[in-house]
């Protein structure tokens, strides 16, 4: 069960930053950032070690004010090929709030472009994983707000290099336990390396016992010794199935939607090449092609699993489509989403959830009424959630967009690569009205093929993003996917007809958005296909907005309304399938996203983009591990 997070609130002495929970500063008073440039880059052998390109992994125990990170971006900047990418995975039970960083970088001027960066992408202080892109994906930073230990027992990496940066082990024992040194040995490439400031016997003994071979070497400032060491343990297994990273970096992604799109978007940045392969005439012309869908998470009290990848996935979403603005085609608007109560009794358990406090208030707060009305532009019939952050956003934009940025990245890449010509070459080649009716392998290679047997693209990997469709192929046959159908309204704008935020309850209906209409949604129809839309669907969706905006539609016509009407897929316990297919190598999927498309997509294609890869995962490991193709064969529809 999650625990809310109680931010650290700091204090100087000596013009060092000061904990007095712990009674211990966070770092040297003979210099921050030389502490950091000596004890853990030099100590890990930093920056040699990354200088043969490819992907470095760092883990941090103690974020702290982010200093060990920022030194260590600044050198990997500075000295790391163009084909580098750092991940750096970092712990923290009492994260500091934005604005104390902010006061802090101030006092490291050269570190201030870097700092003001981070800021802007930085997670709130909520439980659980936080992954974050830098420097145009070249640097992936992932924080774990909670106990140290308890988390990374939820991390799925292969780390290169430790940084042991706890408070003193006399101040904090928690942050050196022998579980926390346990989770160090399991999470050890061959080879690791660890540094540490301290010097005690317990780490010592404590290293030693995880496989690490620990030596002392002389300390920092006042500090006469340190320790650091190398891994020579027994290397453990990761646990999610991944791709045979060794084969060629190409693949075939089978869907043109949402899932796709964002999928190839994530492996291309990481240089791969790829085959779209889409069945309609253009990206986004199915479910995802939906004028406006809601962007809002699925809190809980207890920090479930379907809760916490819905919050990870929400505001992984809403930092790549900040990331993405710089696209002028994007269209979305962060006006925020009201959710209001159906009844008394949901009223209540929306209460009890928001006072368990695992979401701070810039997230999500109860709002009464008179409030709700008033954020909403329009008088509600009930109170509800409010969440800032929330938005709508036009999918087929988010598709075109993410194509788009693919080739913005390698433009980057190919500037910063050491062999240009190589990384010149990587994109995504895009086959339209091409459907792949049948999947085959013959031992090397997966080749889509038409009705005609004619072959479309080959690819030693290939991805699964067509939704309940998969399950035409014999490979996927067997996967627990159910389509549903859903009709969309639209609303013509008026101006006597206006609000100012979503506004959701069983349904949802949007401001009006950049095409002039009010998008209501939307049916709800298990096992149908078809894609016409129903004069009852309109006045269903009507009855719905009714009850969420009381006579906001009273002078509109169903009969002449407009629509769209798609095909969702639904999985297990209405959580998405991500991973490999079993039984098929080289064969993965991003299904089952049901009506929340806009939060698991994006997050779910960096999670697979980072199992094929052989990268550390963004999410906890329990949740990874429940999403794979092969767990939910096991949960069954």
């Amino acid at each position: 069960m999650q625990r809310p997070i109680e931010p650290a609130a700091p204090s100087f002495h000596d013009g060092a930053i000061y904990s007095e929970r712990y009674g211990d500063a966070y770092w040297s008073r003979d210099g921050g950032p030389d502490e950091t440039r000596h004890v853990f880059l030099a100590g890990n052998g930093l920056p040699a070690r990354w200088q043969k390109g490819g992907c470095f992994t760092v883990l941090e125990t103690g974020f702290g004010a982010g200093l060990n990170f920022l030194c260590t971006w600044e050198r990997f900047r500075a000295s790391a090929p163009g084909n580098a990418r750092l991940h750096y995975l970092s712990v923290d039970k009492h994260p500091f709030r934005r604005e104390d960083l902010a006061a802090l970088y101030r006092d490291w001027p050269h570190l201030a472009p870097l700092g003001a960066a981070l800021l802007a992408r930085y997670p709130p202080l909520a439980p659980g994983f936080h992954r974050l892109h830098l420097d145009d994906g070249r640097i992936s930073l992932t924080l774990l707000w909670g106990e140290a230990a308890a988390m990374l027992a939820q991390v799925d990496a292969r780390v290169d290099a430790f940084f042991l940066d706890g408070f003193a082990p006399a101040r904090n024992p928690d942050m050196w336990s022998e579980a926390l040194f346990a989770q160090l040995g399991r999470l050890a490439a061959p080879d690791a390396t660890f540094a540490t400031y301290s010097a005690a016997g317990h780490v010592s003994r404590g290293m030693a016992a995880a496989g690490f071979h620990v030596d002392k070497r002389a300390g920092f400032g006042r500090k006469r010794d340190m320790l650091c060491g190398r891994f020579t343990g027994a290397v453990h297994a990761r646990q999610v199935t991944q791709a045979n990273t060794a084969q060629e970096r190409h693949a075939l992604i089978i869907g043109g939607g949402l899932a796709g799109c964002l999928v190839a978007e994530r492996l291309a940045a990481r240089g791969w090449t790829i085959d779209l392969i889409e069945r309609r005439d253009g990206l986004a012309r199915e479910t995802s092609g939906n004028p406006a869908g809601a962007l809002q998470p699925v809190p809980s009290a207890d920090g479930n699993r379907r809760s916490r990848l819905s919050i990870a996935g929400f505001h992984y979403a809403l930092r790549q489509l900040h990331d993405f603005s710089k696209d002028p085609g994007l269209i979305w608007q962060q006006c925020g989403v009201l959710r209001l109560a159906r009844d008394a009794k949901q009223a209540e358990r929306q209460q009890r959830i928001v006072e368990a406090g695992l979401l701070p208030p810039d997230v999500l707060r109860q709002v009464d009424i008179d409030e709700a009305s008033a954020l909403a532009g329009w008088r509600v019939p009930a109170p509800g959630w409010w969440f800032p952050q929330g938005a709508w956003v036009h999918p087929p934009a988010l598709c075109d967009t993410a194509l788009r940025m693919v080739n913005a990245v390698n433009a980057v890449n190919a500037a910063n690569a050491t062999n240009a010509a190589s990384m010149a070459g990587v994109k995504v080649r895009l086959h339209t009205q091409r459907e792949a009716a049948d999947l085959l392998h013959d031992g090397n290679a997966w080749r889509a093929v038409d009705a005609a047997g004619e072959t479309i693209a080959t690819a030693p990997l290939a991805i699964l993003a067509n939704g309940h469709l998969a399950r035409r192929f014999k490979a996927s046959a067997a996967l627990p996917l159910r389509p549903v159908r859903g009709q969309i309204t639209c609303i013509p704008a008026e101006p006597n007809r206006a609000i100012k935020t979503v506004v959701a309850r069983e349904g949802y209906v949007t401001p009006a958005t950049s095409f002039g209409v009010h998008v209501v949604g939307a049916t709800y129809e298990e096992g149908a296909t078809d894609t016409l839309t129903r004069a009852a669907d309109h006045r269903a969706n009507l009855a719905r907005l009714q009850n969420l905006l009381p006579d906001f539609a009273a002078t509109v016509d169903p009969a002449r309304l407009a629509g769209r009407a798609g095909i969702r897929c639904v999985g297990p316990d209405r959580l998405p399938l991500i991973g490999a297919i079993p039984d098929s190598e080289g064969l993965f999927g991003l299904l089952g996203l049901g009506s929340r498309g806009l939060i698991y997509a994006p997050l779910g294609a960096e999670l697979l983009a980072c199992v094929i890869s052989g990268e550390p995962l963004p999410i906890e490991k329990d949740i990874a591990n429940h999403l794979t193709p092969a767990a939910r064969l096991k949960t069954g529809l």
